[in-house]
């Protein structure tokens, strides 16, 4: 028998197994707490989620991913009153399904704690178009504040809005799909003419160029960027998103069970375990990277 919640799983394509463990306890926090999901559809705060969870006797992470869910579902008024149409709401939200899945990776149950960012979505702060995540921030190149940056005719100053890309950890970064995504961004933040896109990630530090294949489409999405600048660091925080949380990133003990794992594992043995991440810039005509 399907539950009240179906539909919304279904468009989000979230595992069966969470469907199962999640929409009992759906039920029981509307039932139960209305006044309580009604204060986090207000103002979503993390410690107000986890003092429901603690109210209501369940586990933080699983009671995060049922009021994930509810405040979910409610969030499509609040894109609607927006004027953004149904399919980029429920690309969306579909960021429940991606750190679900990483909550049942990295922590080994089911359940939901990337809560922060998550409250980015429900506010249609930042929205999923195609493959990429992207929101308008003001210009700023990390590590050289201060400077502009100019091409194609375009001159980009400090404070100035410009497009931010996030990468969702959620299938191949096809550079079809990812080119796709530049073109969709551009229509809905409406540029005219030649706009900037910015993006600061591990993707983009330039030393991934020396063990990445030159197929590989982390390659070809770096090729899109100008890098101007990059933070070097031993044992970098993002060593996560290749290796799992680990209480220790010594080369010798990480699994190299892919190729990313095995070419990154051996290019941290050699270097010190030197990484980190680089902040790029394209300039995007709304058809083609200029």
């Amino acid at each position: 028998m399907r539950s009240e919640y179906d539909d919304f799983f279904d468009k989000i394509d979230l595992p069966v197994d969470f469907r199962a463990a999640a929409a009992p306890l759906c039920r029981r926090l509307e039932a139960e707490y209305p006044r309580e999901l009604d204060a986090l559809t207000e103002d979503p705060d993390p410690r107000s989620v986890y003092a429901l969870c603690d109210k209501a006797g369940v586990e933080r992470d699983l009671g995060m991913l049922a009021v994930g869910i509810l405040l979910g579902i409610r969030a499509h008024g609040t894109y609607r009153a927006k004027g953004i149409d149904d399919e980029v709401y429920i690309a969306s939200m579909r960021e429940l399904r991606v750190w679900g899945l990483t909550c049942l990776r990295e922590r080994g149950h089911i359940g939901f704690y990337e809560w922060g960012w998550f409250t980015n979505f429900l506010s249609a702060g930042i929205v999923r178009l195609g493959r990429l995540e992207f929101h308008e921030i003001r210009f700023h190149i990390v590590g050289r504040e201060g400077d502009s940056y100019e091409h194609a005719g375009l001159c980009t100053r400090p404070g100035d809005r410009v497009v931010n890309i996030h990468i969702p950890e959620d299938g191949p970064l096809d550079p079809a799909l990812v080119q796709d995504a530049f073109r969709r961004a551009y229509r809905y933040f409406m540029r005219s003419g030649p706009a900037l896109f910015v993006c600061d990630s591990w993707l983009l530090w330039p030393g991934n160029y020396d063990f990445l294949p030159e197929d590989s489409n982390i390659r070809a999405f770096m090729d899109c960027f100008h890098i101007l600048s990059r933070d070097d660091r031993r044992f970098a925080g993002d060593l996560w998103r290749v290796f799992g949380h680990r209480d220790s990133y010594d080369p010798a003990s990480l699994p190299r069970d892919t190729g990313l794992r095995r070419a990154m594992a051996d290019y941290l043995a050699a270097h010190d375990g030197v990484t980190g991440t680089g902040y790029g810039v394209f300039t995007f005509d709304g058809e083609r990277i200029l």
